[in-house]
């Protein structure tokens, strides 16, 4: 079932994916008769029931209450809200393979994600699913650059992942931090290796060239010398000098 609004073709800057994406906050204990008064309004009629069509299946209480607590308490469009639905629906599949699909609860925790990165339109949720899927797109990649093989990534592993992914790192920069994690841990250690590329990416290193020229030890500071030992060299330079004026005018 199609919903109001047709997809807008402006392209604003993408939201990078959480690294992590956060519980769910307590929604409203909603009533049957306050789900009861919320089906009688025609937009979140329809909104059910496209929910309905894209899960395959009959929405229970507990289920209606979740979808009415993103659209009421969160207040996440309902145009948004599909999408959100299309985007779980499609991670899950990607994850676990065809046939499976994304519980309510699943999808109200990455609603409220959605609502706290200010997803609140269609262009932005569209811009997050873009960023989504290109970093996506990397995993296959950035497991053999870990000699992880072939196979797909454990979801553990792919939050680690796609935050890297999502930070923009050049392949190279992955494996220099993949061997600087090997040399220290003896074995792939996943929050060692995120501290390190962390670390790069707050110092705005994405590139080997920048990690090279950015990421050395710093140089030790040349000694301080004291007020008197200063002092006592311009006296001798000093000192010098007139010894030097001395000859020139013995010499004439």
């Amino acid at each position: 079932m199609a919903l109001p609004g047709g997809q807008s073709s402006a392209q604003p800057n993408p939201l990078p994916p959480p690294p992590v994406p956060p519980a769910a906050d307590r929604r409203p204990e909603y009533t049957r008769a306050d789900m009861a008064r919320a089906l009688e309004g025609r937009e979140f009629s329809q909104l059910t029931g496209a929910v309905e069509e894209k899960l395959g299946k009959k929405l229970t209480t507990p289920d209606v209450a979740i979808l009415l607590g993103l659209y009421d308490q969160l207040g996440l469009p309902a145009d948004v809200i599909f999408l959100l639905v299309g985007f779980c629906a499609e991670r899950t599949v990607q994850r676990y393979g065809e046939g499976r699909k994304p519980t309510m609860r699943q999808i109200e925790k990455e609603g409220y994600t959605w609502a706290r990165l200010g997803l609140m339109t269609q262009e932005s949720a569209a811009a997050y699913i873009r960023k989504y899927q290109h970093s996506r797109e990397a995993l296959p990649r950035m497991m053999r650059l870990l000699r992880l093989g072939d196979r797909p990534p454990a979801p553990s592993e792919e939050k680690y992942l796609l935050a890297w992914a999502g930070m923009g790192f050049a392949d190279e920069v992955v494996e220099r931090a993949y061997d600087k994690t090997m040399l220290k841990c003896k074995e792939l250690k996943w929050p060692y290796m995120n501290k390190i590329l962390c670390s790069w990416h707050e110092k705005g290193l994405h590139t080997l060239e920048e990690v090279n020229a950015g990421d050395r030890p710093g140089r030790s500071p040349a000694p301080r010398r004291d007020a008197g030992q200063s002092a006592r060299e311009d006296m001798a330079r000093m000192e010098k000098y007139l010894q030097q004026l001395r000859r020139e005018k013995e010499a004439e």
